[in-house]
């Protein structure tokens, strides 16, 4: 299992960024270009699909951070990068929490006006590059931890 985890937790981030890019870059110009009906119609029913590859790729990656940032030895560079990596899921997470999921909410319900879903989107896509972000962070540190052998700093 010791030898396994890092290449579990530098894939499941660089996945997770993979997943946070297609839904950005595939799924947000659809949304844009959809007329706000035609929009909320298909994310209450569809959405729901793209959960399983978010947790199938966040989970290994989490799990893997934290266990290999206690792996590592205090005051190494290593921790500080796997560290790094579990601090740009967390980043995520904590988006997902407080913005997405109380957005995702409004759309499933399919109460909204087209003004109210126009504005929500255009939050919900802001937010969303911020979780973009924190996934290629997660995913950079990750692979840079992978580099690294278990040396103190000096």
């Amino acid at each position: 299992m010791k030898g396994i985890m890092k290449p579990i937790t530098v894939m499941g981030s660089a996945a997770f960024l993979g997943v946070m890019l297609a839904i950005g870059l595939g799924l947000v110009p659809f949304f844009y270009l959809a007329d706000p009906t035609v929009f909320e119609d298909w994310f209450a029913t569809y959405f729901v699909f793209l959960l399983p590859a978010v947790f199938i790729t966040s989970v290994p990656a989490f799990v893997g951070s934290i266990t290999l940032m206690r792996r590592s030895p205090k005051g190494s560079q290593e921790r500080r990068k796997w560290r790094n990596t579990l601090l740009g899921l967390i980043s995520v997470y904590a988006i997902t929490t407080a913005v997405h999921l109380p957005l995702n909410i409004a759309f499933w319900s399919r109460d909204l006006s087209d003004e109210a879903i126009i504005t929500n989107l255009g939050f919900w896509t802001a937010a969303h590059v911020l979780r973009i972000a924190g996934g290629g962070f997660a995913a950079y540190s990750a692979f840079q931890a992978s580099q690294l052998t278990k040396q103190p700093l000096e």
